[in-house]
Formats: structure tokens, C-alpha cells, sequence
């Protein structure tokens, strides 16, 4: 059984040539507000999210390279070119021993294997690829997993005599899955932090990778609360003692994120992998800033008119790729463009209200804007922000008041509306560009606040007015 199937059923039980061109530096710091009594180091509604996959053990005692950490920074670089210096931060998944899911519930040795040669250790070169990162307007920082316990770990003999692993009725090891070849048990939440194993696991990461706390955030896989029976204990004891670990961390100066959404968690974990918890009220009652996620697993739910409604991010994880081959730059442009320009934009926005039902819904914001899931349309009073698969969101990140154009849709002539914000702008200038730079397009007028602009397919655009 793989880790989605026992996740589903744990949620189900538990209730090119280069011309002149705008500064990717024009980016909008994170604001770091404070939200629900929660201050969070990190402003997730406008910060583009993401994981990169490294490795995973090989099965012979070795590791499996997917992703080093000299090829992970210059990944970063061309998507930094790519999304127009969008706030960006990465988790780091199997960053540790031999990859993915590798020897839990310890966390303290990097994979040698993804080491730079010039570098003495392979920590040294975690810890450089942190800091180069920043450059390119990107926190990196790490996957971890704070649930499962493998017999293969330096801690196993340590967390079976401590009592430190949730039994059956019967007094068993609770076993929640098998991964590497290998029985998941699950840690005991009350026992771990009563007994100081929470904190000293903590505590014992920071002090290997300072650049943690520059990070200030930290990603935490498969967290669930599970009642252990054999400790007469139920689900809610559990998640009582995940918040503590969570207010331990924030204590350290880091917020954490996690896999699913927990409402118990609303305020303290400000972002989920997948978001399937939230139902449209919660959307309505919740506002992004304090709560939102990368996006809707179809896994476990098939609600995808929620990330249309309300907007949705792009995984990335998936899709990252070696620089030996390119095809990821075109999946992923396309993944992020038709995605993340209107969440974020989305996201800037007061939610008001859902008019109508099913098919037939349309999500109100502020500023006049209404999204429309029968046709697919944002707009903006009258003025069309998307049309189907054709976009033209305001980048709402940048300080250069440009706009954001992408369809998937043939090659031809396309014709926008421009943002109101462009007053009574005459002209703009129009720019092609990939991970590898930007390509002015040339200027097109304005009139009567339309343009109308010759497109190739599944290539991203972005237009300035000509004042700016």
C-alpha cells in the first residue's frame, strides 16, 4: 500500500540575445504580517512554495541521485528568470543519508552522495546551496518527517526503549505503512515531547544547519495524529502534542508547513502541500494569508472548482528535471503560468462571497473582481483577466506594474484588456522570456484601454506600460 492510499484512509478514519529588459530585482519583500495572533516569518499567500526531489535509497545500501546540489542551484537560477523573481521557497526531500524517507526518526547526516567536489563535506554543501539560493530571490530549506520511525535508524533501539512508538491494543508496534522496503511505525507525539525526544530532535537540526534559522520555515511530511490504543490514547491527545512541536519550532524562529491541511493547525501552520480539508466556507472564512495550500491532490478529492474558485499553486516537485535535458522548462512554464499569476493575484484580495451553485458558482472579491467557473473566467468589473487558458494577470509580487500573458492555445493575435492600474496608458512594451533570459518583443499601442498582441503557444509574456 503506498503512502497516499494509508494518508486517504488515516483522513477518512480521523474525521535568448539579450535586450534591454525589466529588473527581475523589482520584487516585493515578504511582509511578514501577523495574522490570526500568529506571526508568521513568511508571507505564503505570495510566496510560490514548492519541493525538489534529490534522492532515495537505491535499495543496495547506496542512493539513488536524482537532483545534486550544485544541479538543484541551477534549477533555481532559471526558474528565478522564469517567474519573474517570485518570492520562492524550496523543501528539500531526501536531502538525508541515503535519500527519501531514509532512517526516521533521525535527521542529522546529509547524503554524501549529493555533495559538491570542491566542498570537504557534503553539509558544507547543503548549507552553501542555502545561502547561494538567496541570490535568486529563494529560502531553501528541508523536507522532514516527524511521524515515522524505522527499525534501520540510529534512534530505533533508543525510541523502542523509551516508549517513544505508538502501540496496538495488543501492545504492538503501531505499523502505518511500508516505504523503502521498510516498516513505518508510527512515533508516539505525548511520549516524544514529554520525554524531551520532540525538542532534542529539534534542536539537534539547527545546530547541524544553522542556515535553518535564516530559512525560518521548515517542511514536515505525513505529520498525523493517530490514537495509540496500546497508551490508551486517541487522536486528539496526539495533535494536542503536535501543536506543542509546532510552538517549539516557532519558539526557534521557524514556522512550519506541513503535507495535509489540518483545521486544528489553522493559525499555526500557515501552508499545506495538498489543501483538500478546506471546503468553500472555510475558503470564504479563512483568508489565504493565514491559511492556504500548493494545491488540491485529485487522490482524495476530485473538488478542483475549489482551486479554480479560489485559486491554486503549482507542485513543481514532479516536475524539476536534471539541466541535461529541457523538456521540464516547458511542462513547468506552462504549470506555473496557468496557475500561480492568478493565485497570488487571488490572493491579494478580500474573499466576499459565492454567488450560485455547482457549475454555476462565482467567487467574489474585492476591487470588483468576480471568477467564474461555468466559463472560466476572471474579470475585473468589465475588464478580462482570463479567458479559459488564456491569462493576463497583473504580477502582483513586482513593483513594475507589468502583466503577466500566457495561452496554450494556437499561435495568432490575441487581444488583452489593460489592468486598471495602467490609468490612460498609450503603449506598452511587450517581452519574451525563459529561464535562460528575456527577449524584448517590441511595443505595441494601446487603444481604448485594449491591445492586441501576436502570441506563440506555451510561451510566457510580459507587458510594462511604457511609462514605467
Amino acid at each position: 500500500m503506498n503512502k497516499t492510499t494509508w494518508i486517504t484512509i488515516t483522513l477518512l478514519v480521523c474525521s535568448i540575445g539579450m535586450q534591454a529588459q525589466p529588473d527581475i530585482d523589482a520584487t516585493k519583500r515578504g511582509r511578514g504580517k501577523t495574522v490570526w495572533n500568529q506571526p508568521y516569518r513568511h508571507d505564503y499567500s505570495q510566496t510560490w512554495t514548492t519541493k525538489m526531489f534529490l534522492s532515495l535509497p537505491d535499495g543496495k545500501g547506496g542512493s539513488d541521485v536524482k537532483i545534486t546540489f550544485e544541479q538543484a542551484l541551477d534549477i533555481i537560477r532559471r526558474i528565478d528568470t522564469l517567474t519573474l523573481g517570485v518570492p520562492k521557497i524550496i523543501y528539500l526531500v531526501g536531502w538525508q543519508y541515503n535519500g527519501h524517507d531514509d532512517k526516521y526518526p533521525a535527521f542529522f547526516e546529509v547524503n554524501r552522495a549529493l555533495k559538491r567536489t570542491e566542498d570537504a563535506t557534503a553539509e558544507e554543501s547543503l548549507r552553501w546551496l542555502m545561502r547561494e539560493a538567496r541570490k535568486y530571490h529563494t529560502t531553501v530549506s528541508l523536507h522532514i518527517n516527524m511521524t515515522d520511525a524505522y527499525d534501520n535508524s540510529p534512534l530505533w533501539t533508543e525510541y523502542v526503549t523509551n516508549d517513544l512508538i505508538s502501540k496496538n491494543s495488543d501492545g504492538s508496534l503501531k505499523v502505518i505503512g511500508e516505504y523503502n522496503g521498510l516498516k513505518a511505525h508510527q512515533i508516539n507525539y505525548r511520549n516524544e515531547w514529554e520525554r524531551g525526544y520532540t525538542q532534542m530532535r529539534i534542536d539537534r537540526l539547527l545546530r547541524l544547519l544553522p542556515e535553518l534559522k535564516d530559512a525560518a520555515t521548515i517542511h514536515i511530511d505525513a505529520w498525523i495524529a493517530r490514537p495509540s490504543e496500546g497508551h490508551n490514547e486517541s487522536a486528539i491527545m496526539e495533535a494536542d502534542h503536535q501543536r506543542k512541536a509546532v510552538r517549539y519550532w516557532n519558539a526557534k524562529g521557524l514556522d512550519v508547513t506541513s503535507e495535509y491541511m489540518m483545521d486544528y493547525m489553522t493559525g499555526l501552520v500557515p501552508l499545506a502541500w495538498h489543501f483538500n480539508g478546506f471546503v468553500q466556507d472555510d475558503y470564504l472564512r479563512v483568508p489565504a494569508d493565514v491559511y492556504t495550500g500548493v494545491g488540491i491532490n485529485p487522490d482524495i478529492t476530485k473538488n478542483a472548482a475549489l482551486g479554480f474558485l479560489f485559486g491554486t499553486s503549482s507542485y513543481g516537485e514532479p516536475i524539476w528535471k536534471t539541466p541535461e535535458t529541457d523538456d521540464w522548462i516547458r511542462v513547468l512554464t506552462k504549470d506555473f503560468m496557468l496557475k500561480c499569476p492568478q493565485y497570488f493575484y487571488l490572493n491579494s484580495l478580500k474573499r466576499i462571497d459565492v454567488k450560485g451553485t455547482g457549475e454555476n458558482r462565482i467567487a467574489l472579491y474585492s476591487h470588483n473582481v468576480g471568477v467564474s467557473l461555468a466559463d472560466s473566467v476572471v474579470k475585473r468589473q468589465n475588464r478580462i483577466l482570463r479567458r479559459k487558458n488564456t491569462v493576463s494577470f497583473p504580477a502582483v509580487w513586482r513593483n513594475d506594474a507589468g502583466m503577466i500573458i500566457y495561452t496554450d492555445e494556437p499561435d495568432g493575435k490575441y487581444r488583452f484588456d489593460i489592468p486598471f492600474d495602467w490609468g490612460d496608458a498609450q503603449a506598452l512594451t511587450l517581452y519574451r522570456y525563459t529561464p535562460n533570459g528575456w527577449q524584448s518583443a517590441g511595443k505595441i499601442r494601446i487603444k481604448d484601454n485594449v491591445f492586441v498582441a501576436e502570441l506563440k503557444s506555451e510561451t510566457a509574456y510580459y507587458a510594462v506600460p511604457s511609462n514605467q
